[in-house]
Parts: C-alpha cells; structure tokens; sequence
C-alpha cells in the first residue's frame, strides 16, 4: 500500500511480522508525509531501517517501552551519499523553517532518528571510533 509518492507501508512494518494497530496506522500516515518532505527536499532515496515496533520486538532489541517506536511516531533513516550527520543537519533546517513538523531527532553512527512526537527533543548518540 502507497503512503506518500516515495514510500509504503511495508517500510514501516514490524521487523517480528506483528500486525500494526490502526491507531499505530494513523500516525505511521502523518510520519510517512514528514518523511516525503526530507525526499523532496534531498531528490535522494530513503531508507527506513526501523519504524514501528511491536512492543514485544521493542524489548527485544532493548529499547525502553516509551519508544517513539511503538507508538508507531518514528523512522530510523539512512541516506546513501549523505552522513547521518548531513542528514540531521538538513532535516533540523526543514523544521526550522516549518516545513516540517517539530519532534524528536536523534544522531547516530550509522541513521538518524525522527519522530512526530511533537515536542523539541535532540540527542547525539554518535561514537567516534
């Protein structure tokens, strides 16, 4: 099923095969549509190495049950061609110029976290090796 021009909901399924809820559904729709605005923006493919997770598969790999995660209100994204830290940058840019909706952004070694919680919340979990 197409969400937006560039993405469908499979990329944002449960790694565990878990059924998405519909409330989990609605969100994964608004998510996907902030997420359309980087592709615009960047004219480059993304990719979701995580969206929803069931809260089982949540625990699994050790994420805390608060996760944007589960409530189905995050991506983890990679871009080919540009670093984590690139596409941080940019998509920092797009929400301070309103173009895209204010949330969660985080910075890691090898994706960047977004998420449509509403509130400013920034980290930096990059290491330096």
């Amino acid at each position: 099923m197409k969400l937006t021009k560039n993405f469908s909901l499979s990329e944002f399924e449960c790694k565990d095969g878990s059924a998405m809820p519909e409330s989990v559904f609605k969100r994964i729709k608004s998510l996907s549509k902030e997420l359309q605005k980087i592709r615009g923006y960047i004219g480059l493919p993304i990719t979701i190495t995580s969206s929803y997770r069931s809260l089982k598969h949540n625990r699994m790999i050790g994420s805390k049950d608060t996760s944007q995660h589960v409530k189905g209100n995050a991506a983890d994204i990679q871009v080919k061609g540009l670093t984590p830290f690139e596409v941080y940058n940019i998509i920092e840019i797009l929400i301070e110029d309103g173009v895209m909706s204010e949330g969660g952004l985080g910075l890691y070694n090898t994706f960047v976290h977004y998420d449509i919680r509403g509130t400013k919340a920034r980290w930096n979990k990059e290491t330096k090796t």
